[in-house]
């Protein structure tokens, strides 16, 4: 019921000072790398993307896939962090982007969000990064899901991987679990409040479909557990647009998914970590236990008391994981 205080307080303001605008950039969520050129980015495909790198140029290249689609990297910058005396930033060229109309990067329309799309951006900065080469990729939830279809795509490109939460890798799997993963009664606070926004704006632009995406993020998923309130895992903005049309990139005229990210993986030889939170009743373990098999060399680890957010909850125990799968390769430091 706070958002909806807040909301009432903003709902007073604009009346009483018209000029206000909530299009404005920056008024309602924070201004993209279009808005303010202070922000870091990178230009890949025609498409300014906020982006960022950490540790030194020359060292095996690591790059990192938020959630969503949508979200940004914000939370995946505790993964560069040093614990117990490790970071990864020691051992990797590390890249953190937010994707195509998501998080601070360039808002775009319908037919630029595609999977197609995405796997090009995603090939582009490789090719940026490591010319030639290989990189080790590292997603959570929908990362996972992005960085396991490169994989399906471009087999030769990627080292090795650690994917967090990975949501489902098969159209099919989403189907089946889907009524589990959202929880859409009609009586729920988060419904309720996404209902009494639209009283005060309709969301007709990027700014206000991100904001009121903003109003919802937290409530539709209560199965999996992730930390609420202050310490919550954080973002900057989410892509509203971007969490819309590439998921219906991946379903049929119906609506039901469709896409199968899995159609060569089994050609892929490197080594992939997938790790899950104890706590996650829907994408922790059972689930990655049932995809592991989809990857020819794959292992599961379980972080206990960790949530959907593993990654920023339990930092130390993620790290001290990737660390001992990495060390393995003679890459990630050793033990």
């Amino acid at each position: 019921m706070f958002a909806r205080c807040v909301l009432a307080m903003g709902a007073a303001v604009l009346m009483a000072c018209e000029p206000w605008s909530m299009s404005e950039p920056g008024h309602l969520v924070p201004r993209t790398v279009t808005e303010d050129p202070n922000l870091p980015s990178i230009t890949i495909n025609g498409s300014r993307l906020h982006a960022e790198t950490r540790g030194t140029p020359g060292k095996p290249v690591m790059i990192m896939l938020h959630g969503g689609p949508g979200a940004d990297y914000r939370s995946l910058l505790a993964l560069a962090g040093r614990h117990a005396g490790y970071s990864l930033p020691d051992h990797y060229y590390i890249v953190f982007w937010d994707q195509r109309g998501a998080g601070l990067s360039e808002r775009h329309d319908q037919d630029k969000l595609t999977i197609d799309q995405y796997d090009a951006d995603l090939l582009a900065i490789v090719d940026r990064y490591a010319p030639g080469g290989q990189v080790t990729l590292v997603g959570q939830s929908w990362g996972g899901m992005y960085g396991t279809s490169f994989i399906n795509r471009h087999p030769t490109r990627v080292k090795e991987a650690v994917f967090i939460e990975t949501g489902p890798l098969k159209g099919s799997t989403f189907e089946r679990i889907k009524g589990e993963l959202f929880d859409l009664h009609l009586l729920r606070e988060w419904l309720n409040d996404m209902a009494w926004t639209a009283q005060f704006f309709s969301p007709d632009d990027h700014i206000r479909m991100d904001y009121q995406m903003t109003i919802g993020a937290e409530g539709s998923q209560p199965r999996n557990n992730t930390r609420k309130g202050p310490g919550a895992e954080p973002f900057w903005r989410l892509g509203a647009m971007a969490n819309r049309y590439v998921q219906e990139d991946g379903q049929d005229a119906k609506g039901r998914f469709t896409y199968d990210f899995t159609t060569n993986l089994q050609q892929y030889t490197g080594r992939v970590l997938l790790i899950a939170g104890s706590r996650s009743e829907v994408l922790g373990a059972p689930l990655q236990l049932e995809q592991q098999a989809l990857y020819r060399h794959a292992s599961v680890q379980v972080v206990q008391g960790g949530g959907h957010d593993v990654h920023w909850t339990h930092t130390p125990a993620v790290l001290g994981l990737m660390r001992t799968f990495l060390s393995a390769s003679g890459t990630g430091g050793a033990q």
